[in-house]
């Protein structure tokens, strides 16, 4: 069930920091270009900054070193406070990296450190109010069907929403953690069948940087998603992670290189998603990037009846 509060805490209105997550900027700019094409659809203000660094999410996991985390957090956040107090974000490990920073700060040691170290640069650590894009287009969902020009024709779409995003509990997640259904909601009222499947709350298969560290053991995860979305008949699987993302297609795109696979299911972002919906033209959106071909999509959108 859906947050009421949460919801309320998202501006109808305002300005917007959109914060540009690194592992989009590099591997899927598509989905920036969604993203914006669906906000200034939709009128929203927003900004952007070449100030802002990477969230600090892959260090983080990487070298297991808090204040880094925190440091960039609080560098980005001071950052974004000179515009505005909301930054939107389409990358579930930027999304998560402000929330985790901020518990963090919690521990005395991890702030004195953080405090000493960003002074030395004139910044501080202050909370900004992070919204997820998922979130933000479920609330603006009443003004994004006024604008689609397309329906999804009924096509069976599973929704796969990330253990980054799922993690984030209590009063700052939109849904519940255990089984959310927001997106599924969305997916009907654009006119798909959402499709529900035994393994929705497993981890995609990259779990930060395992896919590096225990790679067997992680395509053994991706290989048990995968089965269970076959199993389930999905047309489609919609993500809300660029790191989803590139776990999900490029592992199927490994196995129709050695034959092991007849029948890959397309990966799409959400905000490519509602992006195609609104009638942007498919080769702005990045989908070249992509090893499977999202065609069967495309192919299935219906033209709104007027």
């Amino acid at each position: 069930m859906v947050n009421v509060q949460r919801l309320e805490r998202i501006p109808d209105n305002g300005s917007f920091f959109y914060f540009r997550g690194c592992f989009i900027n590099n591997f899927y700019p598509g989905i920036e270009s969604a993203t914006r094409f669906v906000l200034e659809k939709l009128g929203v203000n927003y900004v952007v900054s070449d100030d802002q660094t990477c969230c600090g999410t892959p260090e983080f996991s990487s070298l297991n070193a808090d204040t880094v985390l925190t440091c960039l957090v609080g560098r980005n956040a001071s950052i974004i406070l000179e515009k505005t107090p909301y930054v939107i974000t389409d990358c579930n490990g930027c999304y998560s990296s402000f929330y985790v920073a901020e518990a963090l700060m919690e521990d005395p040691q991890i702030k004195f450190q953080t405090d000493k170290i960003l002074r030395k640069i004139g910044k501080k650590f202050e909370k900004v109010e992070v919204i997820h894009i998922a979130d933000f287009f479920y609330k603006k969902m009443s003004e994004i069907l006024k604008k689609t020009t397309f329906t999804l024709g009924e096509m069976r779409m599973a929704v796969h929403y990330g253990c980054h995003y799922s993690h984030v509990d209590g009063e700052k997640g939109l849904d519940s953690m255990e089984n959310p259904s927001f997106i599924e909601e969305m997916v009907e009222k654009l006119g798909g069948i959402p499709v529900e499947y035994t393994e929705k709350t497993l981890c995609c298969g990259f779990g930060g940087i395992q896919q590096t560290v225990h790679k067997t053991i992680s395509y053994v995860v991706t290989q048990k998603k995968l089965d269970s979305l076959s199993e389930a008949y999905a047309e489609a699987i919609v993500i809300i992670c660029p790191y989803c993302l590139n776990v999900l297609d490029k592992y199927q795109g490994n196995l129709l290189d050695v034959e092991m696979l007849e029948n890959p299911i397309p990966v799409i972002h959400l905000s490519q998603l509602l992006a195609l919906l609104m009638g942007a033209e498919p080769r702005k959106l990045g989908f070249q990037m992509h090893r499977i071909s999202v065609e069967p999509i495309i192919a299935k959108l219906a033209p709104k009846e007027t």
